[in-house]
């Protein structure tokens, strides 16, 4: 497996449990619940393809310069983040429960690598 793949797969598994939660929370659970795990779900999606996008865009050859961008750029995501999520609790009113699920999402992909790659690196045993 190239190095450079692995941020992809883990949004790509990301974005797959972030749709099965919504899914489920759409057939089994109240609207509040559903729009706290939707918002909370693509507030985390979306930060997660910004953080990937920024480093593909890092200049690498100069190290300072990459360190003051990635920090930086970071940084300024997280205030980003957490003045979103202000805004949803106290203007939007979505459940505190759903959003914190929904930001659960990244994680819960990072877990669903960890148990495809498991799987892929098992080797059937010999006869």
């Amino acid at each position: 497996m190239k190095i450079e793949k692995i941020p992809s797969i883990w949004f790509l598994l990301s974005l797959a449990v972030y749709i099965a939660g919504l899914v489920v929370a759409l057939t089994l659970t109240p609207w509040s619940f559903t729009g706290g795990f939707a918002a909370g779900g693509a507030l985390v999606l979306l930060n997660a393809w910004a953080s990937a996008q920024r480093l593909k865009a890092a200049p690498l050859p100069n190290r300072g310069l990459v360190m003051a961008s990635v920090m930086g750029g970071f940084y300024l995501r997280l205030i980003l983040l957490g003045i979103c999520l202000y805004g949803l609790v106290t203007i939007a009113r979505v459940d505190p429960v759903g959003l914190i699920a929904g930001l659960s999402v990244v994680p819960a992909g990072l877990l669903a690598m960890l148990g495809v790659i498991f799987v892929a690196n098992r080797r059937p045993r010999e006869v």
